[in-house]
């Protein structure tokens, strides 16, 4: 009966000990999109600038990432990517997306955020 006994308990220990990942869904299958997806990688070395960041978010059910500018005195273009780094070539705006978070800014940025 011991033996029984310490298999539920270990049984229970892994059940209880798993993460819950709670970012968007459909998030690619990555935890960590900027260094996981080689190409979002990529793309971030040439968009390094106090005033760009990056983020994730939700459009029309799939998970994008999206190129961004918080600079007062810039006019610039949203572009956004799926999981896959394909240009989202429809035409939408930052009100469009869902769950946006922000993923990646340089650690001197000029953006805030609430």
């Amino acid at each position: 009966m011991n033996k029984y006994s310490f298999l539920i308990l270990l049984s229970f220990l892994f059940c209880f000990s798993c993460d819950v990942f709670d970012g968007p869904a459909n998030s690619c299958s990555v935890s960590d999109p900027i260094n996981d997806l080689p190409w979002l990688n990529t793309m971030k070395e040439g968009y390094i600038s106090e005033y760009n960041y990056i983020g994730q978010a939700t459009y029309e059910g799939e998970t994008v990432f999206y190129f961004a500018s918080c600079c007062p005195l810039c006019n610039w273009a949203l572009k956004s990517y799926n999981c896959s780094g394909e240009k989202i070539e429809e035409s939408h705006t930052l009100e469009d997306l869902k769950n946006k978070k922000v993923i990646w800014k340089t650690e001197d940025s000029k953006c805030t955020f609430d």
